[in-house]
């Protein structure tokens, strides 16, 4: 077919340029939603079996604080990495069941739903934190920061590294690596707490804290790219106040 033939088609077939389009789609009726109610919609979305398993975290730092003291913090550290595990597995399992797609056509964008999901659980996770290190600050001995730092290094590793393996895998195998990098991280806080327990000295407390520090920095990147890699916006402006 030559090029003459293919202008004289496409002039045909030609559609006019639709007129008024802009004032059409705001004449539509909406059913609108505030941020709020959006984000507390969410909540019911989440499995039951999250917010439980997330809980039974504090029976560690109960049991440990009645029965063996000072020993809670290396105890209650080592259950830290499957807090993580919850928060990104539930968070991302759009992504991780090959639902993306499929929601990113849904009345609210991905993004929306991804960031109201770990704010919930971010919130959740925060709370419970903070039963954790004043349990373990009052029966481990160790001073509050050092309680702190302790117990974020080990949340913080797991949720930077299975970020990153959630945002560059494509099939459920995610969550077995998920799972696989929380084991790991618990086996190897338990292990450095009795082969290498000078880690744990007050001299080497600022090293902690760099540590720590650097993961927060880690994680707001694996934060943007895996936003950066969904697609929409991360508000839905046109359906909500």
């Amino acid at each position: 077919m030559n090029k003459k033939l293919k202008n004289e088609i496409a002039k045909v077939f030609e559609f006019p340029v639709p007129s008024n389009k802009s004032q059409f789609l705001r004449s539509l009726p909406r059913q609108r939603i505030s941020t709020k109610a959006f984000v507390l919609r969410q909540i019911s979305f989440i499995k039951t079996s999250v917010w439980l398993l997330s809980l039974l975290i504090l029976l560690p730092a109960i049991g440990g604080a009645w029965f063996v003291g000072e020993d809670t913090i290396w105890i209650v550290s080592s259950f830290i990495p499957f807090l993580a595990l919850l928060l990104i597995t539930e968070s991302t399992k759009s992504k991780i069941y090959g639902m993306n797609e499929l929601e990113m056509s849904s009345r609210f964008s991905l993004k929306s739903v991804m960031l109201a999901k770990l704010s919930i659980l971010g919130i959740l996770d925060f709370f419970i934190f903070a039963i954790l290190i004043v349990v373990c600050y009052l029966v481990s001995g160790t001073s509050l920061l050092q309680t702190g730092v302790y117990l974020f290094v080990p949340y913080l590793l797991t949720t930077n590294i299975s970020l990153y393996l959630v945002r560059h895998s494509q099939s459920k195998e995610a969550v077995s690596w998920c799972m696989a990098v929380a084991v790991l991280v618990s086996g190897t806080n338990i292990a450095l707490r009795y082969l290498a327990d000078f880690l744990y000295q007050t001299n080497y407390l600022v090293w902690w804290v760099i540590a720590t520090l650097l993961l927060l920095g880690s994680i707001i990147r694996e934060l943007y790219q895996t936003f950066r890699k969904t697609e929409g916006f991360i508000w839905n402006f046109a359906l909500t106040d």
